[in-house]
């Protein structure tokens, strides 16, 4: 078969999977941020300058996410039902996996596309200049494109050997952490070879902010390729490491040594519990370990080289290790971890099995305990990091007394988000589109917290639980009643939508 048939194929295949949403939806995102930060500057001479500096900041957050899901969603469909086991009787492993690179890489191409004609919009709806150079709009174009095909490389060789999902998206969760924090540190080699830090590594626009006066001034770089050239080594290199593992990936002479050094195994019966028993082994449990100590990390360093200006001592520490992990990526953990739960469900036929051993209301509090469970042994971890670090940099006060509340308020916030997504992940019977919902959630919680409405979203609860400059005005009724009021109707919704609906397998 020729490349064009193959591709044709490739797009009935993502018929209805709406992954053009994806990007459209992440550069919705982008303009709200950028809009938000930067409307009180509408009509602003330098004001350009701010769009071409915020744009790759806000790549650095955005892309590393999408481009796990974008591999992922591209090979779900194979990895369903052992589906590649099939396609490699009439084809080849080679492909199959170049044919889904190059489709990818026509949407990373549309992405850019829509990139740089919000980057227009956005500079009309702020009245900034549209009479910039066009030559910075091709680099600007040139690094995202390098930068988000070595993503993308990365993440399709993870998404094309890994079934299991949930590893491509840890990965990207952490890849966003990374490079978010590398934007905030000077520029050096170590980051322009990381993939993740060439969003901002590849800045040719720099800021000079007055402290005095709390003025910036904008100003233009000399552009540097070298991020963008390293991406394009890094291309190379991972797909010939692709080829390699590709030669290797004859699934019949897997099965045959598997066969031949298969031995008869007594049975075992485990005790434990059964949805807990369904994350083992699940690359979801590296989100759960390493992104909260990866923010302790920063929010340590971020403490440490500004305590002029943080001067409340544990409580400004807290604040700077729960910034980024309450309004981003707890959500995408509990996301993941709940996804994880349903997914081994959602597989093949096996809701129908499930649902002649167990009542719908069974089903769901059982799922919906063992995700409270485990988010509870996520916040105790985040607490003891809080300690330890603050341990490390040798803080003279004593520890606060409101860690008891900041310790019940986040757990009762993120069993608000389990119920959430509970309901989100039973109805869209995908893993990788629950996890994007959790993303956009936390922002929409954000913006929520921001006009002063805090007790609107599922998400807001948790950012106010745990981000202490907002938890002060925090009204404690209110907190609770809204707390208990969401548990109870996303708990009952899913719990009526499974005993209504008929059980569906095997899509």
């Amino acid at each position: 078969m020729n490349i064009c048939k193959n591709l044709f194929i490739e797009t009935k295949k993502q018929k209805r999977r709406f992954n053009f949403l994806i990007l459209v939806g992440t550069i919705l995102a982008e303009i709200f941020f950028i809009y938000g930060n930067y409307h009180t500057k509408a009509g602003a001479e330098d004001g350009w300058l701010i769009l071409f500096y915020s744009l790759p900041i806000m790549n650095c957050l955005f892309l590393p996410v999408v481009m796990a899901g974008l591999a992922s969603r591209l090979m779900d469909v194979e990895h369903k039902g052992d589906m590649l086991k099939s396609l490699y009787t009439f084809s080849t492993p080679k492909k199959i996996f170049f044919t889904k690179y190059i489709y990818g890489t026509i949407m990373i191409l549309a992405l850019i596309a829509l990139q740089i004609m919000a980057l227009y919009k956005c500079a009309h709806m702020l009245d900034f200049p549209t009479n910039f150079p066009i030559k910075y709009v091709f680099i600007l174009g040139f690094n995202t494109f390098a930068t988000s095909m070595t993503l993308f490389t990365i993440h399709m060789i993870l998404s094309f050997f890994i079934k299991n999902q949930a590893a491509s998206i840890s990965v990207g969760i952490l890849g966003s952490f990374i490079g978010l924090f590398s934007a905030f540190l000077p520029v050096s080699f170590f980051q322009k070879l990381l993939p993740w830090g060439t969003f901002a590594s590849s800045l040719f626009i720099g800021y000079d902010w007055n402290r005095e006066t709390r003025e910036t001034f904008w100003f233009l770089l000399k552009p540097d390729f070298s991020s963008s050239l390293i991406c394009i080594g890094w291309i190379i290199v991972l797909i010939f490491a692709a080829l390699r593992l590709l030669n290797k990936a004859a699934v019949e002479e897997r099965e045959a040594r598997e066969l031949s050094n298969g031995k008869s195994k007594s049975i075992f019966i485990h005790k434990r519990p059964t949805e807990i028993l369904k994350l083992k082994g699940s690359p979801a449990w590296i989100a759960f370990f390493i992104a909260p100590v990866i923010s302790a990390v920063i929010g340590t360093i971020n403490y440490t080289n500004n305590l002029e200006i943080l001067t409340n001592g544990w409580i400004s520490l807290w604040t700077q290790h729960t910034l980024f992990l309450s309004y981003f990526f707890m959500p995408i953990i509990i996301g993941i971890f709940v996804g994880c739960i349903w997914r081994v469900d959602h597989t093949g036929t096996n809701m129908n099995l499930v649902m002649t051993h167990r009542k719908p209301m069974q089903l769901i509090l059982s799922k919906y305990v063992a995700t409270c469970f485990i988010t509870t042994l996520s916040i105790i971890w985040i607490i003891a990091i809080f300690i330890f670090s603050g341990l490390i940099i040798h803080m003279n006060s004593p520890l606060p007394s409101e860690i008891i509340s900041w310790l019940l308020m986040g757990t009762l916030g993120a069993y608000v988000i389990c119920a959430f997504q509970m309901f989100v992940s039973l109805v869209i019977r995908n893993f990788i589109l629950p996890i994007i919902i959790a993303f956009l959630g936390s922002m929409a919680g954000l913006y929520c917290i921001h006009i002063k409405h805090p007790y609107v979203t599922p998400f807001s609860l948790f950012d106010i639980a745990l981000n202490q400059s907002e938890a002060r005005d925090v009204n404690m009724g209110r907190f609770m009643i809204a707390a208990i009021l969401f548990i109870a109707f996303f708990l009952t919704l899913s719990i009526s939508y499974l005993s209504k609906s008929d059980v569906r397998s095997n899509e």
